[in-house]
């Protein structure tokens, strides 16, 4: 088979490929990704590591059909270093040449036999959504996935469907995102299920400019087709844990705030905090806020910033870098925290809220130091 292509369309979508192809694995086949085309005017490059797999079809000028398995690392570069101009490919048996210009390479690829095919399930539920809010969503909420492998169940972002609605959730045990999306057009079933966000993060990574999300669940996969492009991922095993029973119910104070002042206050006190705690201490009475922090050896730095508050006089300490995650996603001028006492979670929320999406997120808070 041959295969021309522009060189940019090429490297674009071996961006998203390359993002699949996992560095280090003990099956060597995983290491290449799939080339195929039936000589129709389009190749799909395909990768998977056995969790995630991508298929992004590319038009382009083709003779011939046939598939090969090309070596994932070296085939990247070499697309890379090329100058933007025409790529021939052509594949004879495991032979793989490529020409561009001046430049002439010649590598062995493996038999597209050897690569692991997509195990065939039917569809559970299958809806469509906006690109731009699915994207959105995942935003709200995958900075809060666990990364410890001894819980696996909190590795990946909880989406709830239910009749009409969407809800995604992610936590590791010191803060938790949630944002419900209150209309969605198919989710005629009720289902849970562990996305992985790896998937998501590559979802993220293709979905400028498209309009909508195909999405369809499996019993054990999820799919996101995007059009030249689909997401292909094993779900993680659950179950979930009840995070309702976590939510603080009993959280009266509201502390309303400037988004953007208290994001750059706490930035800038937070250069000296403690590189292990990141702690900042919070101040709260009547209008001002106070941030802090004092570490020893290190230094001291206070901000205030106005605020309103509804409460007696509180100090709690945070982590700056999990307040910092929180405040970065979301998106109105202000910002509303419902506190109890120092020692229980606050629950922070944007103080003005879509009309068809709910953003809450639950914070943890950190014994003072002081």
């Amino acid at each position: 088979m041959k295969i021309t292509v522009d060189q940019k369309d090429l490297l674009r979508s071996l961006q998203g490929i390359s993002a699949v192809v996992p560095t280090k694995t003990s099956l060597p086949i995983l290491s290449t990704f799939l080339m195929e085309t039936k000589g129709d005017g389009k190749v799909t490059l395909t990768a998977n590591d056995l969790d995630v797999s991508l298929t992004n079809t590319l038009a382009c000028e083709t003779t011939g059909s046939g598939s090969v398995a090309v070596p994932g690392k070296k085939f990247f570069e070499i697309a890379r270093s090329l100058p933007e101009d025409k790529v021939i490919i052509e594949v004879e048996g495991d032979r793989i040449g490529i020409k561009c210009r001046r430049s002439r390479f010649k590598m062995m690829g493996k038999s597209a036999d050897e690569f692991p095919k997509l195990p065939s399930q039917k569809p559970v539920v299958s809806f469509t959504v906006p690109a731009s809010t699915l994207d959105t969503m995942v935003n709200k909420t995958s900075y809060a996935v666990s990364t410890d492998l001894t819980r696996p169940s909190l590795c990946g972002v909880l989406w709830e469907m239910k009749k009409g609605s969407l809800g995604m959730i992610a936590t590791d045990g010191h803060r938790l995102a949630k944002v419900e999306l209150a209309k969605v057009a198919d989710t005629s079933a009720d289902k849970d299920v562990i996305v992985s966000p790896k998937a998501l993060s590559i979802f993220r990574s293709l979905v400028g400019g498209l309009d909508t999300v195909n999405v369809s669940l499996a019993e054990n996969h999820i799919t996101l087709d995007l059009g030249d492009s689909v997401i292909y991922s094993r779900l993680l095993e659950g179950p979930f844990p009840d995070y309702n029973q976590v939510m603080p119910k009993k959280n009266t104070k509201k502390l309303t705030v400037s988004r953007e002042e208290l994001t750059d206050a706490c930035r800038r006190v937070a250069i000296l905090s403690s590189a292990i705690t990141h702690q900042v201490k919070l101040v709260v009475e009547d209008d001002r806020l106070t941030l802090s922090v004092k570490t020893p050896d290190v230094g001291e730095a206070v901000e205030e910033v106005t605020c309103s508050y509804g409460g007696g006089k509180m100090e709690i300490g945070y982590n700056a870098r999990y307040l910092l995650d929180i405040l970065r996603t979301i998106e109105s001028g202000d910002v509303s925290f419902m506190l109890d006492r120092n020692d229980n979670a606050g629950v922070v929320t944007p103080e003005e809220n879509g009309t068809d999406m709910a953003h809450q997120c639950l914070l943890m808070p950190l014994r003072l130091s002081d």
